[in-house]
């Protein structure tokens, strides 16, 4: 199996991919996937663009170069009445791969089984608050009891889940114990998630922001045990009762972009290295369609893969600052256990390498 890293020594292991930028929700932090368009559109604003053979497509480069783990996400998902297709074709692509959708939940009543059945594996389900009147607040939908539909649906159709969980200051930072109970209750992982300054987020940040490492703080006070999962180095926590919670808190953290292994698909067939990307993105899709065979049309999609891999750094480096980690980084920003960055390789060694990844698969491909 071809394994690609980038220039940084950091493996290229996980693909997101966006379906839709369209949603029927409104939460007020949406970043859609680092989209430029800025907000989500309404249902009907912006037919599907790539269709679920062209997500085949695409998996089957990716898996081609070592890519195992595929999300699914939006925009909303399961608004898209071929999205049952579109896992198939992700599965079927990508024999073996881990493939999981984040949602709001409204609509998985309707696809939890089938979409159970075409090789989805995991589900994050978003439920930011137990309190309907909040819960509104947040997304916009008066939704919580179909997100609630959803999680039971989803949990019985045997998906691995996570419940997702914005964690906004002054308006659901009291509710953290509560919904990682109430996750518990169907077998979930309670996954805390902190404001991102992107998208509808910066609008809101000064106002939301609360800092997770807080919570954290009071994790470990409790006596919780903590340990570090591969992506993105995040912490997960073990509270004394057993319930697991895991965080999620990019925003100024270099731990959390030296464990990135992550590159993404928008819902347009563009290509980008980072949520927090502004450069010029890499328009998959023309090439697909320009392809004269499947065959082509494969090798096509894995040269674009490799060329937005050589685009991939971290977006925060380590530096002194006063970023605080529980797990080992101290206030003043001399780590214990310091997890180091490699430096930079040239970059023509690096295109050279990825020119020879290219002729491998070519070479794979044509005895297949």
């Amino acid at each position: 199996m071809i394994r690609v890293t980038d220039s940084y020594g950091r493996p290229m292991a996980n693909l997101r991919i966006s379906v839709t930028n369209e949603c029927n929700y409104r939460c007020i932090f949406c970043h859609i996937e680092g989209d430029p368009i800025g907000k989500p559109l309404r249902p009907g604003q912006l037919p599907p663009v790539m269709i679920p053979r062209e997500y085949g497509i695409v998996a089957k480069a990716a898996w081609l170069l070592g890519i195992r783990s595929y999300k699914i996400t939006g925009g909303e998902p399961l608004i898209r009445r071929d999205i049952v297709d579109i896992v198939g074709e992700i599965n079927e692509n990508s024999p073996g791969s881990d493939i999981s959708m984040t949602t709001n939940g409204f609509l998985m009543n309707v696809y939890a089984e089938k979409l159970a059945s075409a090789g989805l594996r995991r589900a994050n389900i978003s439920i930011h608050s137990l309190r309907r009147a909040r819960y509104k607040f947040i997304t916009g939908v008066d939704g919580l009891d179909k997100a609630m539909k959803g999680l039971s649906a989803a949990h019985d159709a045997g998906l691995k889940l996570k419940v997702n969980m914005v964690v906004l200051k002054g308006i659901n930072e009291d509710e953290v114990l509560d919904i990682a109970e109430y996750a518990a209750k169907h077998e979930a992982m309670l996954q805390l998630i902190e404001l991102h300054p992107v998208g509808m987020g910066a609008k809101f940040f000064k106002q939301y922001f609360y800092p997770v490492v807080e919570i954290e703080k009071k994790f470990l006070e409790m006596g919780a045990k903590a340990e570090r999962r591969g992506l993105h180095n995040r912490p997960v926590y073990t509270l004394p009762n057993g319930i697991k919670v895991e965080v999620v808190r990019p925003h100024g953290n270099p731990i959390f972009c030296a464990g990135c292994t992550r590159i993404r698909l928008s819902a347009t067939g563009h290509l980008t290295p980072c949520l927090n990307w502004k450069g010029e993105r890499i328009h998959l899709l023309p090439r697909l369609r320009a392809a004269e065979s499947l065959e082509d049309a494969i090798i096509e999609a894995a040269r674009a893969i490799l060329e937005v891999n050589t685009l991939r750094r971290p977006y925060f480096l380590p530096r002194r600052s006063r970023f605080y980690d529980p797990l080992g980084w101290p206030v003043n920003g001399k780590p214990e256990g310091r997890i180091d960055v490699p430096k930079r390789s040239l970059y023509q060694r690096v295109l050279q390498e990825l020119e020879s990844q290219i002729r491998g698969i070519r070479t794979q491909v044509a005895t297949s």
